[in-house]
C-alpha cells in the first residue's frame, strides 16, 4: 500500500514470513525519483508499521502519520502514531513506548498529540495495510 503527500508517497510493504504470515513491514519514501527505506523509531523494536496517513497543518504543509503495532493480529493496547515530514524525518517519540501496568497499559502518543495539537492536524483515519 502507499500514501500519496503533496509529491511526496510513502510505501508500506508488508515482508512475508517463512509461514506465509507477515509479521513486519518495510517503509519506504519515494520523492524527487529518489526512493529511500525509513527507519522505524528505536523505541518500536519488536512492533511494525502497519497504517498510514496523510495530513496537512494549518498553513497546508503536509506530514505523515505512521501507525506502529504488530502483525498479523495487533493487540489491545499497541497503537502508536507517529507524525513524518514529508522527507520522511520522524517528529515525534514514544519514550517509553507503553504507560501504565498490568490491565492499565496504554501506548504512549503523548508527543504525537501535543505535536499535532500545536500544528491545528486533527488526528486522521489511518489506513491499514490489512485493508
Amino acid at each position: 500500500m502507499h500514501k500519496e503527500c503533496a509529491g511526496a508517497r510513502l510505501h508500506l510493504t508488508a515482508l512475508p514470513a517463512q509461514d506465509g504470515q507477515a509479521t513486519q513491514t518495510r517503509l519506504d519514501i519515494e520523492k524527487d525519483g529518489q526512493r529511500r527505506t525509513v527507519d522505524a523509531p528505536a523505541e518500536m523494536s519488536g512492533y511494525t508499521a502497519v497504517g498510514l496517513a496523510c495530513v496537512e497543518d494549518a498553513q497546508g504543509t503536509p506530514y505523515f502519520v505512521v501507525q506502529y503495532g504488530e502483525l498479523p493480529y495487533g493487540c489491545a493496547f499497541c497503537e502508536w502514531f507517529y507524525l513524518y515530514d514529508a522527507n520522511g524525518k520522524q517528529l515525534t517519540h514514544s519514550n517509553p513506548p507503553v504507560r501504565g501496568e498490568g490491565e492499565a497499559q496504554s501506548p504512549n502518543n503523548d508527543e504525537y498529540s501535543q505535536l499535532i495539537a500545536k500544528l491545528g492536524i486533527k488526528h486522521p483515519e489511518v489506513d491499514d495495510i490489512e485493508d
